[in-house]
């Protein structure tokens, strides 16, 4: 926690003991005052101003949220793993879990906002066979989770231009709270945007991150844009290639939304009792790592990654606390095996250690907000 310096000590100090001050003079009779005598004073004064990070009819900012998750019946076809292992298909019940986050400021004026927060998310599934045999359905039994530190800094510059920072640590992977895995596995995603908000119902900035929403370590220009109609019924809430959605506001206190979501990172393994056999195929272990053929417990990754198509309504319950439910269909984008942490880029030919399929599922989700008014 941040110290309290003397200047705001000594700032407190004088608010309160100025109080009664305020309200004696107040109370004496006014007596007529010659204005003139100030025309000399701040006329070549120039005020710098400066622009704020919302748009008027934005969603409000979740300070904390507490939500839940829950994913449909679907078939999860897991791929050969050389000539040792088969491929194999199972039917997956569901997967659940809860997620959690939350994002608050420790330090706002007009000059900077900074913000620190935390995520969880968690993916427990439930496959209708209690026998499975391909280690990639044994990895998602053993269940899969995400817990994460970030920082937020918007920095205007002028009463136009802003530059938005954004810095998370991530811990992913087929671990329990008995069973952690070393804090090297931690991922490292950040984001950089220089913007423009033209006025208090027009956003746009243009960027660039290192993230793994797509499974895995890549680099995305960044497009970001918010905009709210003049009549504040209907808007645009979007951070490209991330999510992207329309709002229509029925009230003050009701939102609808229709968008998506793009959901991934890369789950480390901890391939227990070397579940995962030695790839036939070379590896990239062998290429990138000077490693030999034997996967051990520190060498795989789950590269997951979903677009969630969804409608959402947001209300408000008071001021401060919104609720918050969600509709959609997740569309699997990648669900593969690979080794190490490496950048594979786009348009490199490289095998992973297992390519699996996962069928489309329909999906809801629930949170409870503590919101900024």
């Amino acid at each position: 926690m941040e110290k309290v310096t003397v200047w705001k000590l000594l700032l407190v100090a004088f608010f309160f003991s100025a109080t009664p001050v305020f309200a004696q003079v107040e109370e004496e009779e006014e007596e007529e005052e010659d204005f003139s005598m100030y025309e000399d004073y701040g006329t070549d004064e120039v005020i710098k101003r400066f622009c704020g990070p919302k748009v008027r009819g934005l969603s409000p900012a979740k300070l904390v949220s507490v939500g839940y998750d829950f994913a449909g019946p679907h078939q999860i076809e897991a791929g050969a793993i050389g000539a040792t292992i088969p491929s194999a298909t199972e039917r997956a019940n569901f997967y659940h879990g809860m997620r959690l986050s939350t994002n608050l400021p420790i330090l706002s004026n007009n000059k900077i906002l900074i913000n620190v927060g935390g995520v969880y998310g968690e993916a427990r599934y439930s496959f209708q066979n209690d026998d499975l045999d391909n280690p990639f359905h044994q990895s998602l039994d053993n269940n899969i989770r995400t817990l994460g530190l970030n920082t937020t800094i918007f920095k205007p510059l002028n009463e136009v231009n802003y530059i938005l920072g954004f810095y998370m640590a991530e811990y992913s992977g087929d671990y329990n709270f008995n069973n952690l895995q070393p804090l090297s596995f931690v991922k490292h995603t950040w984001l950089g945007v220089f913007g423009w908000k033209f006025n208090d119902r027009y956003q746009l900035g243009f960027g660039a991150t290192q993230s793994y929403r797509a499974g895995e370590i890549n680099y995305f220009p960044i497009l970001m844009y918010n905009y709210t109609s003049e009549n504040g019924k209907w808007g645009i809430e979007s951070l490209l290639p991330a999510r992207g959605h329309f709002r229509y506001r029925l009230n003050g206190r009701n939102l609808l939304f229709a968008g998506f979501d793009l959901e991934g990172t890369s789950y480390h393994l901890s391939n227990r009792n070397n579940t995962f056999p030695a790839n036939d195929e070379p590896s990239m272990i062998s290429i990138f790592q000077n490693y030999d053929q034997t996967y051990n417990n520190q060498l795989l990754e789950l590269r997951r990654s979903e677009i969630r198509a969804h409608v959402k309504y947001e209300k408000a319950l008071t001021d401060f606390i919104w609720i918050s439910g969600q509709l959609g269909y997740a569309i699997n984008y990648r669900s593969d095996v690979d080794s190490g942490e490496f950048f594979r880029g786009f348009f490199r030919d490289i095998p992973y250690v297992q390519q699996n399929s996962v069928a489309g599922v329909p999906y809801v989700q629930f949170s409870i907000n503590l919101v900024s008014p």
